[in-house]
């Protein structure tokens, strides 16, 4: 919160369980070997997508963040 004297905004995204090309294939091989099933890991139902990441990161760069700072913000599905 120092920066904002500034006029700079810190904040922070936090994924939860995102379907990239290395963290989706190793959810779904996990699957393989035990009774888990990555999209039993949130209230929706799925794995999160890599554009809903960016799109929490540009809403966070946006003018309409602007007075936005110092929070987290968790992209988890609900998780």
């Amino acid at each position: 919160l120092e920066l904002a004297e500034h006029n700079i905004n810190v904040n922070c995204v936090a994924p939860g369980p995102i379907d990239t090309e290395i963290a989706g294939a190793k959810l779904r091989k996990l699957n393989d070997t035990v009774d888990f099933s990555p999209n039993r890991m949130t209230p929706f139902g799925r794995l999160g997508q890599p554009g809903e990441v960016a799109d929490a990161v540009l809403f966070l760069a946006s003018d309409e963040a602007s007075y936005i700072s110092g929070h987290t913000l968790a992209v988890t599905g609900g998780r």
